[in-house]
């Protein structure tokens, strides 16, 4: 079929059955197509005939075309080739070609299909999981709130030492049971590359104190010594302190199931020399007398999913997960991490990691101002609670009042929105707010107090306190109008910590 751009059209005989003689060119090859072209190409193939872009698809190139299933069965190819062009370059005539595809090149755009359809299938799989991973992070926030915040609160009112470990060692597990579910939920973001570091400074001593004191019990009940010797030159350093237990939470663990009764295990980390100005490599080895691995398993140790098969003789349960979170984890603190092993004789861990050191005077320094502020930031404070869980409000409320502060408690967004118009500019210091409320969410809440009439009013100071805690929900509650993000469980002196900066009108702050 010859196509003059202008609108006129030449056909061959063998398609005036299909569309008769006459009528203009577009109108000629829509017929062509509902005639011709199966339902589910239709749409693409009438764009791909449209007259009106040919000359600007057509204007660095003579021929462009569009493979298609035809109504028979058949894969077709059709196409448009320049016969023509101006003085000036512009196409005044095209051939309009349509021809059946070789059996090769069928095969070749099944292939495709087929790959297509499966990357749908996976990114629909990889929304359905995030749908998930979202809701389950905030069922399993919502009561691990209230285990450690009760907890924290029971601590100030114990006086006997034994029931003061015990709830030492309560909050200590707490700590780290969130902490395996906060990397749990993050995997599929490690995977994408979505996960950054959350680096803060940390007491490099106290994260193997806890994790000790964790494994404790287990060790004492196998007679297994376990000793630690954390000799490095600097107190602190910047570290993602979730990320660290993480990954020593199972290697230590590993180490405590699978040595035998009067065993022992050893951690031991030294500072080695790095050529990178403000940075210092730690290098931990963490040892073990326990039932060792093959030399033939170790090359799929960090496999997912694998386990070697000796170890189910132990009757240990496990999923085969853990070395392939730690080894991610690891590389994502661009580290690195070795295993040397050997049947009945032990196994060790070796992890190199670079962290960036800070400067310890000033830290001390600045430590010391910021408790001493975190102390007094909820004295004289009048505070707006959204919270629609009784169990958080009366946490949240006990840690605040004995700081000094006076908490109005409402349980929705039209609660909270109400109290705001009702009292007078000024009356609260800021607001508290929960996401997931009934009635009026959080998010709803705070557009609605920010577009109030009264400047003062619209501008007070909003705290997301909330389980949903992902990078998502931060930018939703800064996108919505919050000041800052506060992730449960709480923490009395991340929130003091928060609030501080947002009330110095500091830089966002995020915890999570």
């Amino acid at each position: 079929m010859l196509l003059n751009l202008k609108g006129k059209i030449w056909l061959l005989d063998e398609i005036h059955s299909f569309t008769g003689y006459e009528g203009k060119a577009s109108t000629k090859l829509n017929e062509l197509c509902e005639k011709l072209v199966s339902d589910d190409f239709q749409a693409e193939v009438k764009e791909f005939n449209n007259l009106d872009t040919l000359q600007e698809r057509l204007s660095t190139q003579d021929m462009v075309d569009i493979n298609y299933l035809a109504k028979d069965g058949r894969w077709h190819a059709t196409g448009f080739i320049v016969k023509k062009r101006d003085e000036s370059g512009k196409v005044t005539n095209v051939l309009h070609v349509t021809r059946l595809l070789s059996e090769q090149k069928v095969k070749q755009i099944e292939e495709s299909i087929i790959i297509k359809e499966e990357k749908k299938a996976a990114e629909l799989a990889n929304k359905a999981k995030s749908d998930f991973l979202f809701s389950m992070s905030h069922d399993i926030r919502t009561p691990m709130n209230a285990i450690l915040g009760y907890s924290q609160l029971m601590r100030k009112e114990l006086t006997d030492p034994k029931l003061i470990s015990y709830q030492e060692k309560i909050e200590h597990s707490g700590n780290l049971l969130l902490s395996i579910i906060n990397n749990v939920l993050d995997m599929a973001r490690i995977e994408s590359g979505k996960v950054e570091l959350d680096e803060e400074c940390v007491n490099t001593s106290a994260v193997i104190t806890e994790l000790m004191s964790v494994f404790e019990e287990d060790a004492k009940k196998k007679n297994i010594t376990i000793t630690s010797d954390w000799g490095l030159k600097h107190t602190h350093l910047m570290i993602d302190k979730t990320k660290m237990k993480e990954v020593f939470l199972n290697l230590v663990s590993n180490a405590v199931k699978y040595t035998l009764d009067g065993g022992s295990i050893s951690i031991k980390s030294t500072e080695l020399p790095y050529e990178k100005d403000g940075y210092v490599l730690v290098k931990t080895e963490i040892e073990d007398t326990g039932i060792g691995m093959s030399e033939e398993y170790l090359p799929h140790l960090f496999d997912a999913f694998t386990r070697e098969n000796n170890t189910t003789t132990t009757k240990i349960i496990g999923t085969g997960l853990g070395m392939p979170i730690v080894k991610k984890l690891v590389e994502l603190m661009n580290g690195t991490i070795e295993v040397e092993s050997e049947l009945g004789k032990g196994t060790k861990f070796t992890l190199i990691i670079p962290h960036r050191l800070i400067d310890e005077a000033y830290f001390s320094k600045m430590n010391v101002e910021l408790e001493d502020q975190t102390k007094e930031v909820f004295n004289g404070k009048n505070i707006l609670l959204a919270e629609d869980n009784e169990l958080n409000a009366e946490i949240a409320i006990a840690i605040m009042e004995e700081g000094g502060a006076t908490i109005e408690h409402v349980e929705d967004g039209i609660q909270c929105v109400a109290k705001i118009e009702k009292m007078p500019a000024g009356y609260y210091d800021f607001i508290l707010m929960d996401i997931q409320m009934p009635n009026m969410d959080g998010y709803k809440a705070t557009q609605t107090i920010r577009k109030l009439k009264e400047k003062e009013k619209a501008n007070i100071p909003i705290i997301a306190m909330t389980a949903n805690a992902f990078e998502e929900d931060k930018k939703n509650a800064f996108a919505a109008g919050m000041d800052g993000h506060i992730a449960k469980p709480l923490d009395i002196k991340r929130v003091g910590e928060s609030i501080i900066s947002i009330l110095k009108h500091d830089s966002i702050s995020e915890y999570a």
